[in-house]
């Protein structure tokens, strides 16, 4: 196994980094203030002691960790100041209020629930005035619910009137005295939309762009009329979601609702079709049309946490080639978690972000040792297959079926290695554990590939595409027919609790397989004593 990808001396920054991330905005400000700078001047300490040669790795993996956590600290006091200078924050105080707002859409509404009229969006305000006050400016971002509002795109500037709420653990907040409150106080800030908005001016810039290309490929889509391409496809190369259904309720019970969200899975394969169509170029052009892919794909798309942890990764593997190094997977995704949680300490509680580096740690762990179990796998297959079946197959289809063997045992033993490594994030958020997922990735890994490409095609490129879309449409019918068809099995899910009960009853099973696992199975000759 290649020792790069097991070199984890970047393990215990990314643990002081999440740990921080996810204790510290519990703290009073005051406190996370202190602790970041005992962090950092005992971070300088350890790179003096390993210039001086009095320690050398176990310094600078130590200076790296309490550097991480004063990052994080810094970060956190840096934003939870900024929010509690805003004008808007030091008015409300904690206190329900009727506040007519211009904001703009950070991420467009989404049904909350399957059949409910609820909706969730995120804002950002811009300008807010309470009544009997003058309008101030503001920055604040909220998460407000409401009711019948259509599919506003990212960037739209909204007029409405908003109830702000406090939230629960801010039963005491001041934020005059900003220093005795803590960080989560100020981030946890929830609103309820008292009218419907009014639309005062469309997106700008990257999101201009986004909504230009979602017209275009919405389209095209619409000559071919499949519901399920309509679906599918924008979520796929735009990360644009439809709302909560039963479609989308069959993608999650089935396993396989990833691929429509946009991560490194999306972008590996947008950049493996953008290294075959520049094959001609010297290495570095390659490299840089990469490399300012990633760039803007990610300003298209906007700051979700798994595209800009796959983007991150991508950029500092794109640097290890343009260096002349080999690229370290593992090293690539320390170094991601560890900037994100810095740049936003926010994606240490964030689910997704969760799901997305667990799977990925697991893959890139297991991947290379897989690969190897895959290889001898389909040897010993191949001397035991019947030599009078063999015969009939030619030699060259006989190489392709090994091949299309290899390659769908290889998208089985991935999937079941990262659903492994998400199901503790997936019983945090629902219940009950999947059991036919490694089945439905295993169906839908052919089409998945030509469904990103040939949506990329139609989305960038300003060509007819008519029969592209119809070829795009039988493959997201096939992927929908598969979600379909496994959800309706009553052997889909699973039943078990959700949460830290979910949780610990999970651990025990764990802990009973690997017991009896060690106990009744010998390993080298010998027996386990129990």
């Amino acid at each position: 196994m290649n020792k790069k990808v097991l070199d984890l001396r970047l393990a215990p920054p990314v643990l002081s980094a999440w740990v921080g991330a996810l204790l510290l905005p519990a703290l009073p400000l005051q406190w996370i203030a202190v602790i970041s700078a005992l962090a950092l001047v005992l971070s300088v300490g350890f790179l003096i002691a390993v210039y001086k040669g009095r320690l050398a790795t176990l310094g600078l993996v130590s200076a790296l960790a309490v550097g991480a956590l004063g990052g994080v600290g810094v970060s956190l006091t840096h934003s939870a100041r900024t929010l509690a200078a805003d004008p808007l924050a030091r008015a409300w105080q904690g206190n329900i209020a009727n506040i007519k707002v211009i904001a703009q859409v950070e991420t467009p509404p989404r049904k909350y629930a399957p059949g409910s009229n609820q909706q969730i969006v995120q804002l950002k305000l811009q300008k807010a005035q309470i009544q009997g006050s003058a309008p101030v400016n503001t920055g604040l971002k909220i998460m407000a619910f409401g009711s019948g509002m259509p599919t506003y795109p990212r960037g739209t500037i909204l007029q409405s009137a908003i109830k702000l709420e406090k939230s629960p653990g801010s039963a005491n907040l001041d934020i005059t005295n900003n220093g005795g409150i803590s960080a989560n106080s100020l981030f946890e800030i929830r609103g309820q939309l008292l009218s419907t908005p009014v639309v005062r001016a469309g997106p700008g810039g990257a999101a201009a762009l986004k909504q230009k290309f979602a017209t275009r490929l919405e389209e095209k889509l619409a000559a071919v009329k499949s519901p399920a391409a309509a679906t599918l496809l924008p979520a796929m190369i735009l990360g644009i979601r439809a709302d909560a259904s039963a479609d989308s309720e069959a993608l999650k019970t089935a396993g396989i609702v990833h691929i429509t969200c946009v991560s490194g899975m999306h972008i590996s394969v947008l950049i493996s079709l953008v290294a075959l169509l520049s094959a001609g170029f010297a290495r570095r052009w390659r490299l840089l049309i990469c490399g300012t892919l990633l760039v803007g794909y990610c300003l298209l798309l906007g700051p979700s946490p798994s595209l800009l942890r796959a983007s991150v990764m991508g950029m500092v593997s794109i640097l290890a080639l343009a260096a002349g190094r080999e690229p370290c997977s593992f090293s690539s995704l320390a170094a991601a978690i560890i900037g994100l949680l810095i740049f936003n300490p926010a994606f240490g509680s964030d689910i997704g972000f969760l799901l997305s580096v667990s799977s990925t740690a697991a893959i890139v762990l297991a991947v290379p040792y897989i690969e190897g179990k895959v290889q001898n796998l389909t040897t010993l297959w191949g001397s035991r297959f019947p030599r009078r079946s063999l015969k009939i197959i030619a030699g060259k289809y006989r190489d392709y079926l090994k091949k299309g063997f290899q390659s769908l045992l290889s998208v089985g033993l991935v999937s079941l290695v990262a659903q492994l490594a998400c199901l503790p994030g997936q019983l945090l958020i629902r219940p009950g554990i999947n059991t036919l997922s490694v089945l439905a990735n295993v169906a839908i890994a052919p089409v998945v590939t030509l469904l990103i490409w040939g949506g990329a095609i139609l989305v960038f490129l300003p060509i007819p595409g008519y029969l592209l879309a119809r070829i795009l449409a039988f493959g997201c019918e096939w992927v929908m027919v598969v979600a379909r068809a496994i959800s309706a099995n009553r052997f889909a899910i699973l039943p078990w609790p959700q949460g830290i009960p979910g949780l610990l009853a999970l651990g025990a099973l764990v802990a009973g397989i690997v017991f009896i696992w060690r106990c009744y199975f010998p390993k080298r000759g010998k027996r386990w004593q129990c």
